[in-house]
């Protein structure tokens, strides 16, 4: 096991049996880059990564945003120190005296959660404070015949069938007990948070985002893609790909049902088992 990922038990439904498995996970935190001038800090970007390489990611990031034109223009990396400690998830960047800085059109700027020293219990707790909607639980079982049956209806929406590169986010209705596949609405966009977001904007226009139901997602499962399910009161995702470290703490902490690696014979249960 390395820094990058984690352990962790999940059930694995395949073929009518329910194994308790070992898994490794990908973890995810939030990185706050800081960049300094002059004697002068501010803070530029938060965003979720992978630990590891975060210098390599701080330089490419700048430099593919227009921030730094070349390698010289970042005199330094340093991590933030509070008491004493050093905080892995806070990077502060020197720039050189020579870079002119604007960022008033940097579109990467985020406003950070008080204080340093990030983790993924910070972003939890941030989480915590935000207004969300009173979840709306699925009732009976999700069994490996209706997940089977997502993942092939996914697969036939139009801008995926026909050029694989795209993202689909849709919900599937339960209504009386029954999920309706035929009328329930879905989103495609090259961007996995993109088409969430206007799935979101649908139901929230539609129906004030009363509906019940599942959500189908087919790509990995981030923490920033269950934090929008939780804003909306999902409490079920079934998802293509994996989910990270982050989003199962996330799953787990607000009582959201986390399906991953949704295949033909097979799927992988990470919270609320039961």
């Amino acid at each position: 096991m390395t820094l990058n990922q984690v352990e962790i038990n999940r059930f694995k439904v395949s073929h009518g049996s329910i194994v308790l498995e070992k898994d490794c996970i990908a973890i995810e935190e939030p990185l706050q880059i800081s960049l300094s001038q002059n004697n002068v800090q501010q803070i530029y970007s938060l965003t979720m990564r992978t630990p590891g390489d975060d210098v390599a990611l701080v330089y490419g990031l700048l430099f593919s945003e227009g921030v730094i034109s070349k390698a010289e223009d970042i005199l330094s990396t340093q991590l933030t120190e509070i008491k004493g400690e050093m905080q892995s998830n806070c990077l502060i960047v020197e720039l050189s005296t020579d870079l002119t800085l604007n960022l008033a059109n940097k579109q990467r700027r985020h406003a950070s959660y008080s204080g340093c020293g990030l983790c993924g219990k910070t972003s939890l707790q941030a989480l915590e404070l935000k207004s969300s909607r009173v979840s709306k639980k699925i009732t009976g079982k999700l069994e490996l015949k209706l997940v089977k049956s997502l993942k092939q209806w996914l697969a036939k929406q139009p801008l995926f069938s026909q050029t694989g590169g795209s993202h689909v986010a849709a919900f599937i209705y339960q209504t009386n007990g029954r999920f309706e596949m035929q009328s329930s609405p879905f989103f495609e966009d090259v961007g996995r948070h993109n088409a969430l977001d206007k799935l979101i904007g649908h139901e929230l226009i539609e129906n004030n985002l009363q509906q019940n139901g599942i959500l189908i997602l087919s790509g990995r499962i981030g923490f920033e893609l269950v934090q929008k399910a939780v804003m909306a009161g999902i409490s079920m995702i079934v998802a293509l790909g994996a989910p990270s470290s982050l989003a199962i703490q996330a799953a787990k902490q607000f009582d959201v049902t986390l399906v991953g690696f949704a295949k033909e014979n097979s799927f992988n249960c990470y919270t609320h088992y039961q």
